[in-house]
């Protein structure tokens, strides 16, 4: 789902699992939500799947709506978890005055072959990259499944010590101290904070990926950095262009000057360098008269340029391009832990979206507190989104009706209270099984007999006993149905 439903329902999670508060619906209000998101939405469309994220998706938008929050609180459930403008900026602006700097500081006025600053810009972007094929041939010989962190509820009870950070990024740490000025938090203070640790763990791998887009431009902007260095020094400089090494000879320098521009001579066609070339440039060409300093200064302006162009920022650019489209992919296809229990228990609810229940009461009125038991027992094991339906009651001795409807689960409602009689029980049952067959239930309210003998449980458990072997004597189930709210 996309990562702004995702946080919606993540901040849902945190206001349900609060401790309750004036601002925050009640549980009650919650059920009564669940109830019309599921009755509003029908037949489901797509998949399984994608209709249970759905009713998520508008549940949550209708538990925020309900929600009278803080402006600063509900700020919060706005907020995304990924890398800030700010930070984005900083690193872009970072790398390109650091590659500006270490050019300008290392060589000022000169372009030396051996240059440090360039030279070691592309060996180690060269290195990356090989780390990179690596990281990515492991992962695809060894793949993992993606643990989708769970989420905490805000009322937890835990250790309050902190534990040891493990992510070298430093950002474990936050999330540590996070759950450490969660337990100690109160009211909606601990709420905010819950939904915060809980939300940065979701969306960890958009966040990870948005953190490589920002490595992958400040690499490219060091490069850019160190060739504004050298293009920038040139207009009022004229280069001085040569090498100079105690410990390598010029077939030493011509070999790595081959292996470096390996790219660029591939690229534009070019015959390597030869032995008299380097040798000719070795010490400084404003020494040597037969050189053009100007031509030889221009052009290895020109080829170092391109063989950062092409070693360096064009790949770096197609990397943060592929990270950045992972970004995009992740937060359209954010997971959530839809196996624990909170989730699991929507489930429910859901999956029972479709179920309608048919009751045909038999000699029990049905007062408001058996009609609370009846209701209460349909949203614990059929869902919230269950529909019941109850008929007019059958008096003591009627005949069943033949007209329930057949998209309906029919049910007969007796009383435990009443003490089983063949000859009209019986009979009831013998009718259920013909008319309405084997898919049918037979409930019996429990509340007012438990209510006159709640001193005497074997009483209790033998009728209870009773009822179920006259039932499934008629080839039916029978199902207790206790008190609300028990």
């Amino acid at each position: 789902m996309k990562a702004s439903s995702a946080r919606d329902i993540v901040f849902v999670h945190a206001m349900e699992t609060a401790a309750p508060h004036e601002a925050l619906p009640t549980p009650e209000r919650c059920t009564a939500i669940t109830q019309e998101c599921l009755h509003a939405q029908g037949a489901a469309k797509g998949g399984a799947r994608t209709a249970f994220e759905n009713f998520l998706q508008e549940r949550a938008k209708r538990i925020l709506s309900a929600a009278q929050l803080p402006a600063d609180i509900r700020a919060l459930a706005l907020q995304s978890a990924g890398v800030s403008r700010w930070m984005m900026l900083a690193v872009l602006l970072g790398g390109f005055a650091l590659g500006f700097a270490g050019h300008a500081i290392t060589d000022p006025h000169r372009v030396d072959l051996l240059s440090p600053s360039l030279i070691g810009i592309v060996v180690w972007n060269v290195l990356v990259y090989a780390l990179l094929l690596v990281s990515w041939l492991r992962r695809l010989i060894k793949r993992k499944n993606i643990v989708i962190s769970a989420l905490e509820p805000a009322q937890e009870k835990s250790n309050p010590a902190p534990q040891v950070a493990t992510d070298p990024s430093g950002w474990m740490q936050k999330l540590q101290a996070k759950k450490w000025n969660v337990s100690r938090g109160t009211g909606l203070r601990k709420m905010a904070l819950n939904f915060e640790r809980n939300w940065w763990q979701i969306n960890q791998r958009p966040r990870r990926a948005q953190w490589a887009v920002a490595i992958h431009l400040g690499a490219a902007m060091l490069a850019l950095g160190a060739l504004a260095s050298l293009w920038v020094t040139g207009l009022t400089k004229a280069y001085q262009v040569g090498w100079e090494s105690t410990f390598l000879s010029p077939s030493a320098v011509q070999t790595c000057l081959n292996i470096l521009f390996a790219p660029v001579q591939n690229i534009l066609g070019m015959a390597p360098w030869s032995l008299g070339e380097i040798t000719a440039l070795q010490g400084w060409s404003a020494s040597n008269a037969a050189i053009d300093t100007a031509d030889v200064g221009q052009r290895w302006v020109q080829l170092y340029s391109m063989l950062l162009a092409v070693v360096v920022i064009a790949p770096r650019l197609v990397l943060a391009l592929w990270q950045g489209i992972k970004v995009w992919w992740f937060n359209q296809h954010l997971a959530l832990p839809l196996q624990q229990a909170y989730f699991q228990k929507l489930h429910r609810d859901w999956a029972g979206r479709s179920t309608a229940l048919q009751v045909q009461p038999y000699s029990l009125d049905i007062a408001p507190e058996r009609e609370a038991a009846l209701r209460s027992h349909v949203a614990q094991n059929y869902g919230a989104g269950a529909l019941l339906t109850l008929l007019p009651t059958l008096t003591y001795g009627s005949p069943l009706p033949d007209m329930l409807s057949r998209d309906a689960q029919p049910i007969l409602l007796l009383n435990l209270a009443a003490t089983p009689e063949a000859e009209i029980h019986g009979a009831l049952l013998a009718q259920v099984l013909h008319l309405w067959g084997t898919q049918a239930d037979v409930w019996l309210l429990a509340a007012d007999f438990h209510a006159r003998n709640t001193g005497a449980p074997a009483r209790i458990q033998e009728r209870e006993q009773l009822w179920k072997g006259f039932v499934r004597s008629a080839g039916l189930n029978a199902t207790i149905v206790p008190a609300a709210g028990v």
